[in-house]
């Protein structure tokens, strides 16, 4: 958890019900603890209540890789430790807010601020120790396109979907693009063609064309991810996003010249994140998870 956004929390937060949402291992897991998360992902009051089995589950796998770093005697750097605290309460204090008497009012003393600010210290210790180099140099073989600053450049075909669409509405949206992918693929249609006449897009106008992009920030998550995963001239199967289905075509690749050394905390990172689920994952299989009845 980055330590700006821990201090912006702590100082947002109004002080809740200490109510067990879920007890992991005999640790409980309280309402304060889920208001504390929301907070720090900056989720709307609408949103909130819809969010929170997915805070759950965050504050599960956060407590079961805790225990899992304390079984191995993962220990914080003292002076990292105290860095960090020391610069919540200086910003508490810039805040115009008394940390001696805040962060007790919300529940936290010093053992649960030590608990939420090492975390990420100890499992960035943790990792710095477990993830090694022939490990970066496999990841980034393995997805280069989406790290060395490739390009594409792509047509879609692009049907839109309601907020918060049924699951026979996603199908009927689905099954219609797998009808247009056989035509073209048949050579019925002209991908070109056939976006011009049933895409819901702007770029219909262009034939679907959605100009060069990277792997973040155009385009949605999904669409992208598949994007890259073709050659080019493929076309995709349909992809779903938060924003209706897509049908991809690749129509250009412009490789990237970056190296391993100009993005290797991007890797690390990404492997860092990797092992994170994977442990929780494991360490889920073997918990003693009790939640609370509603």
């Amino acid at each position: 958890m980055n330590g700006v956004w821990l201090v912006l929390s702590i100082v947002m937060l109004l002080q809740t019900e200490d109510v067990s949402k879920v007890v992991v291992n005999g640790t409980a897991i309280t309402a304060g603890d889920v208001e504390f998360m929301a907070a720090t992902r900056q989720i709307k009051p609408n949103d909130r209540a819809a969010r929170e089995p997915q805070l759950i589950d965050e504050l599960i796998d956060r407590q079961l890789v805790r225990e899992f770093l304390a079984r191995r005697k993962i220990v914080v750097p003292a002076d990292d430790l105290a860095y960090q605290i020391q610069y919540a309460e200086d910003a508490i204090k810039k805040h115009g807010d008394d940390p001696a008497v805040l962060l007790p009012k919300l529940g936290y003393t010093p053992e649960r601020m030590k608990a939420e600010l090492g975390l990420p210290l100890a499992w960035h210790t943790y990792t710095r120790q477990t993830i090694t180099l022939p490990q970066t140099k496999e990841y980034f073989d393995q997805h280069r396109a989406e790290l060395d600053g490739t390009q594409l450049r792509a047509r879609q075909i692009f049907l839109k979907l309601p907020a918060n669409p049924t699951e026979a509405e996603v199908t009927a949206k689905t099954n219609r693009l797998k009808e247009l992918r056989s035509q073209i693929t048949a050579g019925k249609i002209k991908f070109e063609e056939a976006a011009k006449m049933y895409s819901e897009s702007p770029s219909k106008e262009q034939g679907g064309d959605v100009g060069l992009f990277g792997p973040r920030g155009k385009l949605p998550t999904p669409v992208t991810k598949a994007a890259f995963a073709l050659k080019v001239n493929d076309i995709s199967e349909p992809v779903v996003s938060a924003f209706g289905t897509h049908l991809i075509q690749v129509t250009e690749r412009l490789p990237g010249d970056l190296s391993l050394e100009d993005v290797r905390p991007q890797v690390f990172e990404r492997l860092s994140e990797q092992l994170w689920a994977e442990t929780a994952s494991r360490e889920r299989k073997a918990a003693k998870i009790e939640r609370a009845k509603p």
